[in-house]
């Protein structure tokens, strides 16, 4: 008996050795995983930081693109009512152009009808230039292919250029 005694005794000395080097295995494998985890930690502090920045940066960019559209918006916008208002600026040049171009055929047509022959044309001309410069706009004006021009109106004008350019020439 008191050898078996011993024998547990031994088996509990051994099997305390053995639970206190598996307890120091332990301890160091827990440290060694402690590192691990500190130095993972640290790794995902840097990494967080560096999302931070990327996200104050992303968000400036953001708010830069906003301001950029912002004003594309209202340059848009201005070159839309520019526009609108060119369109109706021509309408009305040409409502006005047609009113004006009515108005002198029809003075021209009363002039024809109350004076002699044709001399309201060329009235207040008095060199050789701007007399052929009256009778071109004249003929553009009045030319038969244009909406109110008349062949006879046409001939009424040639002569009395020809009357004036005459005088003029002093033949």
């Amino acid at each position: 008996m008191a050898e078996e005694f011993e024998m547990t005794q031994q088996l509990s000395e051994d099997e305390i050795e053995y639970k206190k080097r598996w307890v120091f295995e332990q301890i160091i494998k827990i440290n060694e995983k402690d590192k691990e985890l500190e130095d993972e930690r640290k790794l995902i502090e840097i990494q967080k930081g560096m999302l931070e920045r990327q996200k104050r940066r992303n968000l400036l960019l953001s708010k830069q693109l906003e301001n950029q559209k912002n004003l594309f918006d209202q340059q848009w916008q201005i070159m839309e009512n520019g526009f609108h208002q060119l369109a109706l600026d021509k309408e009305r040049f040409e409502r006005e152009k047609l009113v004006y171009r009515d108005t002198v055929y029809r003075e021209a047509r009363r002039g024809m009808n109350y004076s002699e022959n044709v001399k309201l044309f060329f009235k207040g001309v008095d060199d050789t230039t701007s007399l052929k410069k009256r009778y071109k706009e004249l003929l553009k004006i009045f030319h038969p292919d244009n909406t109110h021009g008349d062949s006879q109106l046409i001939q009424a004008i040639m002569s009395e250029y020809e009357t004036q350019r005459r005088f003029f020439l002093g033949t």
